[in-house]
């Protein structure tokens, strides 16, 4: 399992708890060619590959996406609630997904394995999530919960095939966020969870 380097860490964090979004360097638990192929067709909606656990690649990737996590947000308490590898054929349109949103559940990922990647808005402009690097994003209930904007993001739209892995984070059952301060070395000021276990 690739280590979690002090600073990497701090960045991902500082990131999460300031603009709510952290593209991360991600590493090569992919380049093995471990994945199923899907069916090529034209006019199929996107594959969905279950039951993902089978297939050491995205168990592995999962696993350092939540250690990553629960060093990064220790108060938040996070764990995987649900992994998706979609397959999108070349030509795939969505008109919900195609145009800015936002996730309706706490803390999304999006990782691109091949093809173009995902878009993100920062401020009045669009950016591409470089490759090798997954999106880490603010949905509905983290926003309600700590006050952190959601992150807007959309598929490229219509284009060559491509396929990502989208994972869902979810607080564990227990714990309630409050809003404190947090300060970086800069001397910034921006928000923070601070979790509280209901069973104590």
């Amino acid at each position: 399992m690739p280590s979690l380097s002090g600073a990497f860490v701090r960045q991902v964090r500082l990131e999460m708890l300031g603009r709510g979004f952290a593209p991360v360097a991600t590493p090569s638990f992919f380049d093995e060619g471990l994945l199923p192929e899907p069916k090529r067709s034209r006019s199929a909606p996107p594959a969905r590959i279950k039951p993902w656990w089978k297939f050491p690649p995205l168990v592995e990737y999962s696993d350092w996406l939540e250690r990553l996590l629960g060093r990064a947000l220790p108060e938040e308490s996070l764990g995987l609630s649900d992994l998706e590898l979609r397959h999108e054929p070349a030509g795939y349109r969505d008109e919900q997904v195609d145009k800015l949103h936002v996730d309706g559940s706490y803390l999304r990922s999006v990782c691109t394995l091949y093809g173009p990647t995902t878009i993100y808005r920062e401020g009045d402009e669009e950016h591409s999530v470089p490759v090798g690097q997954t999106l880490l994003m603010t949905a509905m209930d983290r926003a309600r919960a700590i006050g952190v904007r959601c992150t807007l993001h959309r598929r490229p739209g219509a284009g060559p095939e491509r396929a990502v892995i989208v994972c869902s984070f979810e607080p564990h059952v227990g714990h309630q966020p409050k809003k404190t301060t947090l300060r970086d070395s800069g001397g910034r000021s921006g928000h923070r969870a601070s979790w509280t276990d209901r069973r104590r």
